[in-house]
């Protein structure tokens, strides 16, 4: 018996050392044909890029697309030292802004510093060399500038059309957004719109429920369609995506087609369950709900205790301020980007017109 469970021990120690210890062997060479695990350090203090994440995250997706590598990309917890994992050999390349405290004392040698006053930071100074070669010739290219030029500027909408500024990029994620907006057959600044709505483009945003991402979903939402990686701005697109498709075809029936998207927006911010209870609230009372000023005309009383006794009505009661700002805002937001990023086809409008109102 001795004997069986000094093996296990044994075996069990070997299991937990492999990977460590394959992973610093892969420290000793070079970089190329690695998976890259890559921790990203929150900035610290004023930013040169207002998506200094985003920023990273590709600038480090395009590091590792040029050496053959994957890559496992990650924040820092705000407890965390993330040097302290590197010297772990947990992490090949820390990204973290220059004048963090954390570098202080510290025997590392970092990159030279980026556009948004952040450093990589990796093992030993072989490696440093290979990162400081790349990202000196890399950040003198115009596809470097495209990608600053993508995630310096703001992108409040409203903000953008009260100071009169035109920028190259509407969003730091224009393409992606264009893309998969085909799917839904919607407006890509529709969708810039829910964006801006739910995250303000920033692929760390989280809210204190746990929804991630860019498009904010819950973790099991994300997981149900098809999303792995909440900091990757195209699987978090994606999914919502895929999600916003599902919810169309659910309100398509009742919905007239000038309103779907906005019976969308609706199911999207307050749950379908939701939406589906005003729907059948207003059918057992008689009143029309094809248009949102349909429902928007039943929630309130859907807030009545006497909605108990509607046996419809599933979910109970229902405020619903809430989801009635959120659709105006989107529809604001996206009178706004029409505006930015006009079409041929847009109807002139006044800035006024596109200020979101409580």
């Amino acid at each position: 018996m001795r004997t069986i469970l000094r093996y296990l021990l044994l075996t069990g120690i070997l299991l937990l050392a492999t990977p460590q210890l394959t992973h610093r062997v892969s420290q000793r060479d070079s970089f190329r044909g690695q998976c890259l695990f890559c921790t990203i350090a929150q900035p610290v203090g004023p930013q040169k890029v207002r998506y200094a994440v985003g920023y990273e995250y590709e600038l480090l997706q395009r590091f590792a697309r040029e050496h053959g590598c994957l890559t496992d990309i990650r924040l820092a917890l705000p407890d965390e030292s993330p040097l302290d994992t590197l010297e772990a050999w947990c992490t090949d390349i820390v990204v973290i802004s220059l004048a963090d405290s954390m570098l202080r004392g510290r025997s590392c040698h970092p990159s030279m510093a980026l556009a948004d006053s952040a450093v990589w930071v990796v093992g030993n100074s072989d490696l440093q060399k290979e990162v400081n070669s790349w990202l000196s010739h890399f950040t003198l290219t115009d596809e470097h500038q495209a990608l600053r030029d993508r995630f310096e500027s703001g992108c409040d909408p409203v903000g953008r059309l009260l100071s009169g500024g035109r920028r190259r990029f509407t969003t730091p994620y224009d393409l992606l957004l264009k893309e998969y907006s085909t799917q839904l057959g919607w407006d890509w600044r529709l969708l810039a719109a829910l964006v801006w709505q739910e995250s303000k483009f920033h692929i760390e945003a989280r809210s204190h429920r746990g929804a991630a991402g860019l498009m904010q979903m819950m973790p099991e939402t994300a997981r149900r369609y098809g999303a792995t990686d909440p900091l990757d701005p195209e699987d978090n697109l994606a999914a919502g995506v895929r999600y916003l498709a599902r919810l169309e075809r659910m309100f398509d029936p009742y919905a007239a087609p000038e309103d779907l998207p906005k019976f969308v927006l609706a199911a999207y911010n307050a749950g379908e369950g939701r939406l589906l209870d005003c729907i059948r609230y207003a059918g057992a009372i008689g009143k029309p709900s094809s248009t949102w000023d349909d429902i928007q005309a039943v929630i309130p009383g859907m807030r009545e205790e006497s909605i108990l006794q509607v046996d419809t009505v599933r979910l109970g009661i229902f405020k619903g301020y809430e989801t009635i700002r959120y659709v105006r805002s989107v529809d604001s937001l996206y009178q706004a980007y029409r505006l930015l990023a006009p079409s041929p086809k847009d109807a002139p409008r006044a800035v006024s017109d596109t200020i979101p109102t409580n």
